[in-house]
Formats: structure tokens, sequence, C-alpha cells
């Protein structure tokens, strides 16, 4: 059985009447933390009443070079040379050296002769993705901040050149990670879940790959790029796909389609998608490549199931606390309901509400409320008049908590409704890479270092995505700015006392030493002599 030190301290231990002053060392034994005493300094009652507890302390003191260097530090600060972060370090170093990156990476640098570090280079850039988000330059100089005794010398041209060379191991990489866990992906790859979202470019961006298109961000006015991410049903990324701007979501679909089965020798899959990505034609496509399908349907802008699926009579079917679904065919084609009796009860409520206020306003004021969106659907707009249109009103209240779905597969209606709410994993991951990791907005202006940069958030994603698993498995949920926040808190602090250098570890904050044990990770000690 493997121990691992953690630390030691003084407790006070009772046995029967009696109470003695132990030395008890922490430790981890598998996934829990046990206790065990080093040493017995004696009865309790004795040591204190006789004097020889505070004599045992000085003594300690003064023949523990530990103690009296903490003492000192506390008590003048200014003895600290230097505080660098830490903690982010640890932790995602050792899931990207467990997850394979690190080999693949080197192995690929050794193989292509690349004369710098640059296994390290893209470490560090993905590093400052999930720390402090920035431009490469920013990143070239953060590490600075970081404690690292092995960083190699490394300047900002080595970041830039890593990134094209990011974009040329982009697949090998995807597919290498794929390769060594070919079992437990197989497993999993009877789903897949796919989406993509836009990002934009300041300036013309990269030729090739920045255009005008239908941008996610809301920025018409700025050329793009569009990026899709695969997905496994547990939500463990399997690729990333970049094109042009003017992808349309139907195109990028048959593309993805065609690399999933090419890259990954993968014949039955199915895909489950947002309603972004439902068309006849790719409908169609997916019936010739022989893929299962799921698929989000947009409820008020297609005809047939706004005016047939949606009114067909059927008594709906628990699923969960909040989800409810009936099935419908219609000449052929399968549509499941869903229903969310919580947010249908929520957008009732926020109707009624925004009626009365309507009524209110077109007491007072009905020609303000024209040019309001948000009310405008609701108006009867005539020459000489507006009115509030109650038969609009009560057609909106059809769509109120319900989402539908069609598919080929033969899940149940169950299994299929369950299957696309888990689509929020992608959601949630797409959203973690241009929010939290912030790729946007992009500066560099060659498509292959553009790519690469991308990819690098692409890599900092499946990190984030694999400490959160981790932590679940623990049992804690907690937010991200809380895990990076926790984790840049533990620092590593030289101080230098009578021409001896010495190496200090801040205290864990927050949630940092769950983390630490979530990767697996012996915490430092909390000095040793540099």
């Amino acid at each position: 059985m493997a121990y691992i030190s953690n630390d030691m301290f003084v407790r006070i231990k009772k046995a029967g009447p009696r109470t003695y002053l132990c030395i008890v060392e922490s430790y981890r034994e598998g996934k829990r933390i046990k206790q065990r005493t080093i040493a017995n300094l004696g009865r309790f009652e004795h040591l204190q009443q006789s004097g020889q507890l505070d004599a045992l302390v000085r003594s300690l003191a003064k023949f523990s070079e530990r103690i009296g260097v903490l003492s000192a530090f506390k008590e003048d600060q200014s003895l600290s040379c230097w505080a660098k972060e830490w903690g982010n370090l640890l932790v995602f170093r050792r899931l990207w050296e467990e997850m394979g990156l690190a080999e693949i990476i080197a192995r690929i640098q050794k193989r292509k002769k690349v004369e710098f570090a640059l296994e390290r280079a893209l470490f560090y850039t993905v590093l400052h993705r999930l720390s402090e988000p920035g431009s490469d330059l920013q990143g070239s100089r953060w590490i600075e901040r970081v404690y690292d005794p092995w960083r190699p010398g490394l300047q900002y041209h080595h970041f830039i050149r890593a990134m094209g060379y990011a974009a040329e191991m982009k697949e090998e990489v995807e597919e290498e990670l794929f390769h060594r866990e070919k079992d437990l992906f197989c497993r999993e790859l009877d789903l897949v879940f796919f989406d993509t979202t836009s990002i934009y470019f300041e300036g013309e961006g990269p030729e090739g790959l920045a255009a005008y298109g239908n941008s996610k961000d809301y920025r018409p006015f700025s050329k793009q790029m569009v990026v899709g991410v695969v997905m496994t049903r547990r939500g463990k990324p399997l690729c990333c796909e970049f094109w042009p701007g003017n992808m349309s979501d139907i195109e990028s679909l048959k593309d993805v389609v065609r690399k999933i089965k090419e890259r990954f020798s993968i014949e039955r899959v199915i895909l489950v998608c947002d309603r972004g990505m439902v068309s006849r034609e790719n409908i169609s496509f997916l019936e010739k490549e022989e893929f299962g399908y799921i698929l989000g349907v947009r409820l008020r802008k297609v005809k047939r199931v706004r005016e047939e699926v949606l009114t067909c009579p059927g008594r709906y079917r628990g699923v969960a606390e909040n989800l409810r679904v009936k099935e419908v065919e219609l000449e052929g084609e399968r549509y499941i309901v869903c229903l969310n009796p919580e947010e249908e009860k929520r957008e009732r409520e926020l109707r009624a509400q925004l009626v009365e206020e309507l009524k209110a306003k077109l007491a007072t004021a009905p020609s303000s409320l024209i040019t309001n969106r948000g009310y405008k659907k609701y108006l009867k707009v005539r020459k000489d008049s507006i009115t509030l249109d109650m038969k609009k009103v009560e057609e909106e209240a059809r769509f109120d908590g319900k989402f539908v779905l069609t598919t080929n597969t033969e899940l149940s209606s169950e299994e299929v409704a369950v299957t696309y709410k888990n689509l929020l994993q992608v959601e949630l991951a797409f959203r973690s890479l241009k929010d939290v990791l912030s790729t946007r907005p992009v500066y560099h202006q060659t498509a292959e270092n553009t790519k690469g940069h991308v990819f690098c958030s692409y890599l900092a994603l499946m990190l984030l995505i694999e400490l959160r698993r981790r932590l679940k498995e623990e049992g804690e949920v907690p937010s991200w700015p809380e895990v990076i926040r926790d984790l840049r808190s533990l620092q590593a602090i030289k101080i230098s006392i009578d021409d001896k250098s010495f190496l200090l570890r801040s205290e864990f904050e927050g949630v940092a030493h769950r983390c630490f044990m979530a990767a697996g990770v012996k915490p430092p000690p909390v000095i040793s002599q540099m």
C-alpha cells in the first residue's frame, strides 16, 4: 500500500482519563486522507504544569530551521525576494502528462527536429489560456510570473512559431489521443454531440479563413472563422474542426460527418445536433451516410412542426421531474415533443405580465410600443389604431416550455429526450472555449497560426473538462472561476535569511487542495531550502 505524506501537526489525544500530547502525520491512502501518530510527547497535564511544554516548544524551535524561517517571514514580509503562481502549474502539468499530451508532442517535436522547447511552449500557452487569457505576447510575459524551476528559455517568437506547429500536428494529436483510449471512446461513440460557433477577427484576418458570415458573436461587420467541436456522450472532446467564416452549419455538419468516418474509422454513430443543423438536405445526407441522428427542430420556423406536430393530440409521459414527452409520427417521420412543466409555467407567467404591461402602455402612450421588438409581435397596427392581438398571444402559448426533436433511431422517446438534453455539455464547452478561455478576438494574420491558436484553446478545454470530471467524481462541483482563482492563489515564495535561500509554499485556499487531490498531485512541502 503506497502512502503519500502530507503534513505533521501537534494534537491532544485522550486515552481513558488521561490526555497526551502527540505529533500526528496526515497522509493519503488511495482517495482517503488518514492520520497516524508519529510520536507521543507525554502527558499533557504534566508537561503544562511542570513548565516542560514551553521548554519543549523552545527546543523544537531552536533546532527546527523550518519553524525559524517561517516565524521570521511572518514577522518580516520584506524578506521575500519574489512570489510566483504555482498551484495552477502543478495541477495542469499533471493532467497534461497523464492525458499523454506531453509525450505525444515531445515525440512530434523530436521527429520534426524543432530546435526550441515546443512541448513546453504549447503547455505554457495552454496554461495561460486557463489562468489569465490573453494574446500570445501577453502569454510570453505572463510565464515569468509562474514558478517552474525547469522552464527553458522561451521568447515571444518561440510562442508564435509554436502556433504554426500546433496547427500542423492538430490531427495527429487528436488521433493519437483517440487511439490511446480507443476502447473507452468506442463504448461512448454510439452517440456524439456536435455544435459550432464563430470567432471574430480584429481587422481583415487571415486570408482563406476570415470571411463574413452568420456571426454568433453578434458582430456582423467583423470577419470570422467557424469552429466546430465533437464530443462523446460523457462530454469528452473527440476533435475540433475549423472552417472559413462563411461556412453554413449545414455544410459544416456534412464535413464533420465525413471526417469522423475517415479519421476515426467509426461506422455506427448517432449524431446529436442543435436546431441550427436541421434541414431536409442534412437529414437526407445523414441517412445516405447511414448515420443515426437526433436533431432539434425550430418550433416557429418549421411549418409542419408548428401546425401539425404541436397540435397532434396525445398524452405526455413523465421522464424526469421537469421533463415529459410524447411521440408524433407524420408520413414516416418521427418527432418527439418534449415539455418542461417548470419552464412552461415560467413562460406563461412572463407573458401574462407582459400583456398587463401592454394594456397599461396602450392606454397612455401606444405609439412608443411600435419600435419595441418584444412588444411589437403582440400588437395589431392599423393606420389609425394600435391594439392588442390576443390571437397572437394565444398562439404563442402553444410553445411554452416545449422543444421538438426528430430522429431516425430506434431509441425510445424517453431516451431521445434525455440524450438531446445532454447536448448541454457541448454548449457549456463552447461557453468555456469562448468566454472562460477568451479565444476571441484573434489577432494572428496567417491561417495556420490562427488554427494553432484556437487548437491551444481546445487543448485547454480538454484539461478543464478533465479536472471538472475528476472533481465531480470526488463530489465537488465548484465553478471554474473559483477553481482557477484558488489554484493561482497557491504561490511559491522565495525568501533569503543569513545568506540562505528558502522556498515557501503559501497556504491552500478554497478548493485548491481538493483540486490537488482530484489531479493526484502531492502538495509541495511548506518550506524547503533552495
